[in-house]
């Protein structure tokens, strides 16, 4: 008998295989913070504690109403790949349909890998070569990085609470189980602002190896279904990096190369076109159109 508690009473989630569309509802605030995840980029050294430390913002301009994130470090692509596939259970398994105080997900490492994965081209889903066990201590560590992240909303007087909450007294050789925030919790569909959520599609997120790639598709979110936005060329790249300014011509180099090589992974999406346009002030800026939701029904013509 599994020794996480309510593991085997939660909600059962449909094969990931058979879902159609493949998708993971997202908050506003969570996917377009600016900087709540960033490429952590290794060729740029930090001495110990600089800049670690997360502290991002949203402003909804037209609610008046913000949303913060607060952690102890920041949270890099790794992390957001985990958190895309819990939200990608959650929506399989119309969590915010549950009643409030029993909304858990629960499942097993494996089926938590499967659901963040990455695919190769011939769509075979690629997981890290490593031990069972080390994959779970992997999915454990960004659990807890999560975890250690503190949302607060300025028409909220709580005081704040996990992006994710796990539970202790589960045993984590056997699976996990977590809660999510009010936030999140409203882009699956509960409370008052259960029909305002973005979506991403897992899809093609799985489809994207690269961190640099992986980011921009997240954000890129945004973008509605069916139509299209532009971008400066620095915009695009806060997408990846934040706030984090490249100091060096090295670095910045090897940025443009990276940014380069997500757009042509994300233009190469179907559907998707990301192109360089010049705009209306005369500048080069990318244009981004994203591919109506799978099944969406075409409009008549007249």
């Amino acid at each position: 008998m599994s020794s996480c508690p309510g593991l085997c009473e939660a909600m059962p989630s449909p094969l990931l295989s058979t879902l159609t569309p493949f998708v993971a509802r997202f908050d506003r605030a969570t996917v377009l913070a600016p900087g709540l995840f960033v490429s952590l980029d290794k060729r740029k050294p930090r001495a110990p504690g600089e800049g670690s430390a997360l502290q991002v913002t949203f402003v909804f301009q037209k609610l008046k109403r913000t949303v913060s994130f607060e952690g102890p470090e920041q949270l890099g692509a790794s992390d957001l790949r985990v958190l895309q596939g819990l939200m990608a259970m959650a929506t399989a398994a119309s969590l915010g349909r549950v009643a409030e105080g029993s909304a858990v997900l629960a499942g097993g490492w494996q089926e938590l890998v499967r659901a963040c994965g990455v695919r190769s081209k011939a769509g075979e889903t690629i997981e890290p070569r490593s031990t069972s066990g080390r994959r779970s201590e992997q999915l454990q560590k960004s659990l807890q990085r999560l975890a250690s992240v503190r949302v607060t909303a300025s028409d909220r007087a709580d005081g704040g609470e996990p992006l994710v909450s796990t539970d202790p007294s589960c045993d984590t050789r056997d699976g996990f189980r977590v809660s999510f925030c009010a936030e999140l919790m409203g882009a699956l569909g509960a409370g008052s602002n259960g029909k305002q959520y973005l979506t991403v599609d897992m899809v093609e997120a799985r489809e994207l190896r690269a961190d640099a790639a992986r980011l921009l598709h997240f954000r890129l979110a945004n973008v509605n279904a069916g139509s299209s936005r532009e971008f400066t060329q620095a915009e695009m790249e806060h997408m990846i990096w934040g706030a984090d300014e490249a100091d060096t011509d090295a670095i910045r180099k090897h940025r443009r190369r990276l940014l380069a090589q997500a757009v042509a992974a994300v233009g190469a999406l179907k559907g998707w076109n990301v192109q360089a346009v010049q705009g209306v002030k005369g500048a080069w800026v990318w244009r981004v159109s994203r591919p109506k939701p799978r099944g969406a029904p075409e409009k008549r013509k007249t």
